[in-house]
């Protein structure tokens, strides 16, 4: 029996060969279900199934300053009075995870934000140690341990410090190496910062050193795109990842924005980049991140998007068990009132869960089939769910092959480098009725 694929069916819909001849621009689909379903949740902790095998993020809200693009959950801003008091709280619901962290196998560690670079070696160690505490074979099952940074946080004795904490894997929010970008994205690091940063990471040793690099960002060109990707190709980090812009209504850029690329302009970046960082030795490992084979890699988003668990801690963290998601305090207007009520929750001995979502059977399969399909195994898909692939979503089975999007044998439905392309907007083929309103009412704006 065929799955209604979602509400394009009715016509209100463009179809997806129309979308992709009108190079529609889709942010990337990085999690589904999307967060916008999520509804109040009367949350239990033994309600959630995470398995045996997990991953652990961290969110540290904290920068130095707001970039004009940024959407995340982040607050700007030296109170280190504040820090040292968010990190307790932390520790407070790693503390409260301990039950369920203890004798599961953790795979990825994972600190992200804001800048969680800022925290220093000692609040760092207490958070990892808190962890360790809870799960003593945390530090020998995890094959990652990431934290991302920002380029002007870089130095080698703290780096060095890290590592020896574990950190195996560094993420540098490089975005452009164009400065005149840079200060209109308001950062305050010029291109040198990101060289440093690279170069200063190596002497540290870390063996995972990742760049970002953003498409679409103001005044960007895809000829000043291609002058930061060969750019970032002298360095050759371990891993280079494209993120394409898109614009959140709560961001300065999305209230007021100026000379942006058109979508025609953004695909031919991703066009740029890919053949640029192939013919440099990379590998393309998905749709939008690049590595050097046997060194590169993000394993923890792997993991997440092939149905692994996860489990967040901190303000706005979300957390993916077998059953449901679920997500910590959050304001996207007011991340200020996020972290002050993520740590009154906290610090009054509860969790501070504020929406969630159960899955049905239903978006349980549409979840499998979005974080499978760059390379789906048609025959897992069928044991896991009772019908094919081309049975439950026969529409765009079909549009897949006739569009040129993917190939496929009797093992593996594949993505051509064109549907690598159009992964996302590929992606949202598959959202439920549910889902495809909720993503309806909130669509980040883009030059067309």
């Amino acid at each position: 029996m065929a799955i209604q694929e979602n509400s394009r069916e009715t016509g209100k819909r463009k179809t997806l060969q129309e979308r992709i001849a009108e190079l529609e621009f889709q942010p990337e689909v990085y999690i589904y279900p999307t967060p916008r379903v999520y509804k109040p949740l009367d949350f239990q902790l033994n309600a959630a199934d995470f398995g045996n095998e997990l991953n652990i993020y961290v969110h540290i809200p904290f920068c130095r300053q707001i970039c004009s693009f940024c959407g995340y959950l982040k607050i700007a801003g030296s109170d280190e009075n504040l820090k040292a008091d968010y990190v307790n709280a932390v520790i407070k619901e790693i503390n409260m995870y301990s039950r369920i962290l203890k004798g599961k196998t953790i795979k990825t560690l994972h600190f992200g934000g804001g800048t969680p670079s800022l925290l220093s070696v000692s609040q760092l160690a207490r958070l990892i140690d808190a962890l360790v505490e809870a799960n003593p074979r945390i530090l020998e099952t995890c094959e990652e341990v990431s934290i991302e940074a920002t380029p002007e946080s870089v130095e080698q004795g703290k780096f060095e410090n890290y590592k020896e904490l574990g950190i195996n894997r560094v993420s540098i929010g490089v975005q452009t190496l164009n400065n005149a970008e840079i200060a209109l994205s308001r950062r305050h690091n010029l291109a040198d910062f990101s060289i440093r940063a690279i170069e200063t990471l190596r002497k540290a040793g870390i063996p995972n050193i990742v760049a970002d690099l953003m498409i679409g960002i103001e005044h960007q060109t895809p000829e000043s795109f291609e002058a930061s990707a060969r750019g970032l190709i002298q360095l050759m980090p371990e891993t280079v990842e494209l993120y394409a812009l898109g614009l959140m209504p709560q961001t300065a850029l999305g209230k007021q924005h100026h000379n942006l690329m058109g979508n025609k302009e953004i695909y031919l970046c991703y066009d740029i980049g890919r053949i640029l960082f192939l013919e440099a030795g990379y590998k393309q490992d998905c749709h939008n991140r690049y590595a050097i084979p046997n060194r590169g890699s993000f394993l923890q988003e792997d993991y997440v998007f092939h149905g692994m668990s996860l489990i967040g801690f901190g303000a706005g963290a979300r957390s993916y068990a077998g059953n449901m998601h679920y997500r910590n305090a959050y304001n996207s207007t007011s991340p200020k009132t996020a972290v002050a009520e993520y740590m009154q929750m906290i610090n009054g001995g509860g969790l501070s869960v504020e929406s969630g979502i159960y899955l049905s059977d239903d978006e349980k399969m549409r979840q499998y089939a979005i974080g499978h399909i760059e390379a789906l195994d048609k025959k897992e898909f069928e044991q896991r769910f009772g019908l094919s692939f081309g049975n439950a979503f026969p529409d765009l089975h079909s549009n897949l092959l006739r569009l040129g999007l993917a190939a496929e044998d009797k093992e593996r439905l594949v993505l051509t480098t064109k549907g690598l392309n159009f992964r996302d907007l590929i992606c949202t083929e598959l959202f439920s009725k549910d889902v495809t309103a909720a993503e309806g009412t909130y669509r980040p704006r883009r030059n067309g």
